[in-house]
């Protein structure tokens, strides 16, 4: 007789081993021809030349870049190192990326257990498991495998220093913290998100000191390199990145935005016509200030239509649609699109109900709530795009797995209990 617990360690094996399947199903499939001839060959073209001639690049070839965190090209160099830069060593990264993708799978599914939501967990991972975007994208070469990987990581360390306070629950936290820093520096303010988790949950106020001071250190050791290398290139303190001009800009450009100034396009022509010389970080800074004075004109001449914008409409334009670039496995976009639109109004939702009628686990609920809420409201300062909220979708995926595995609690409840 099987017991409950192995049938769900069986439901566990089927899940990632799903998951695993039909990623390499679609690297089978499409292979090297899934691309988005965009950032992934990007990211490829910066690993191989960091291997070859020890320099991070990635727009000019012949420049050393602080548009990007290092941890994609550091990746890549590893992979290629091993398997060479030719079309074993993308379908290598690919592997890479795909195995990222299933480990992401397993997480969602162990912070539900570790919340003793287990069927919640396995609710969402069956989600993540089957998301079409989410199987795409671990078949492409970009940021967001490894970065999901990592957010789930410290989502789950998180939790698990908030409950037992112990120091291999920090350092697993400072771990994930880091290494999703190293792929995307707007995770560097997540820790804002943890303050509030933190909060609520009354974390020993002595013991929260003494961590971080040791994650302080820990910081400067590991992006120390990092930052004394920016230095001696570009004379002077990069934290993480320089590149934060351009999305600034493009982000004036949406809602109400176009009816100010001059368009994206004219603006980048007449700075490159002006500044021929300049180099990549000196037209960041000065894109930067050009979307300063554009913000300023865009408030003066109508301070409602600029709150709209940067609140309700970048909103929806990060969570209306799917990044769904190209159409696999037979599903077409516009299906896509709508199946889209109804997961997440319904995670929404799940979240709203879950929040009000669940005691249990509230604490953790709000934590992943300001989490979704942190990167909403900076891709909203910034440029609002889909593909920024993709990692996202494993945490809305649960609230879903949380209503549901909780509504049919109730109903078996209800029914056993009834003459």
């Amino acid at each position: 007789m099987v017991s409950l617990n192995q049938k769900r360690k069986i439901i566990v094996a089927v899940m990632l081993l799903t998951a695993l399947g039909i990623r390499l199903f679609v690297l089978w499939k499409y292979g090297l021809s899934l691309t988005l001839h965009s950032d992934d060959m990007g990211y490829v073209r910066s690993g191989k030349i960091l291997l070859e001639k020890g320099m991070l690049v990635y727009h000019n070839t012949n420049e050393p870049t602080v548009h990007i965190m290092p941890g994609m090209s550091i990746l890549l160099a590893a992979i290629f190192f091993i398997f060479g830069t030719g079309n074993v060593g993308l379908y290598a990264a690919k592997a890479v990326m795909i195995l990222f993708g299933v480990a992401s799978v397993y997480l969602i599914y162990a912070i539900g257990k570790d919340m003793n939501r287990e069927w919640a967990g396995i609710i969402a991972g069956f989600f993540t498991a089957l998301f079409v975007p989410l199987i795409e994208t671990d078949n492409l070469i970009l940021t967001e495998p490894p970065f999901l990987f990592g957010l789930l990581l410290f989502t789950r360390f998180a939790i698990q220093l908030g409950r037992n306070h112990n120091m291999s629950a920090f350092y697993g936290l400072m771990f994930a913290y880091l290494f999703c820093l190293l792929f995307r520096a707007t995770f560097a303010l997540v820790p804002f998100a943890l303050l509030g988790y933190f909060l609520l949950i009354k974390y020993p106020l002595r013991l929260a000191w003494k961590q971080l001071g040791i994650a302080v250190l820990l910081v400067i050791i590991v992006l120390g390199p990092w930052w004394v290398r920016n230095y001696v290139h570009y004379k002077a303190f990069i934290p993480l990145t320089g590149g934060s001009g351009d999305p600034l800009l493009l982000g004036t450009y949406q809602g109400y935005g176009y009816r100010y100034g001059e368009p994206y396009k004219e603006v980048i022509e007449k700075i490159n016509e002006e500044h021929p010389n300049m180099n990549a970080y000196e037209k960041q800074k000065l894109e930067k200030e050009i979307a300063i004075e554009r913000i300023k004109q865009w408030y003066r001449a109508n301070p409602r239509q600029f709150i709209e914008s940067y609140t309700t409409k970048k909103a929806r334009i990060q969570w209306e649609q799917p990044f769904y670039w190209i159409e696999i496995l037979g599903v077409k976009k516009s299906v896509m699109s709508s199946l889209h639109k109804w997961i997440v109004s319904l995670a929404f939702a799940s979240m709203a109900l879950t929040l009000l009628l669940l005691k249990q686990n509230r604490k953790e609920l709000l934590f992943f709530a300001f989490i979704i809420a942190y990167f909403t409201i900076l891709n909203n300062v910034f440029f609002a795009y889909p593909r920024y909220n993709l990692p996202l979708m494993p945490i809305l995926f649960f609230y879903i797995g949380l209503l549901v595995s909780v509504i049919a609690h109730m109903f078996f409840r209800k029914k056993t209990t009834s003459p």
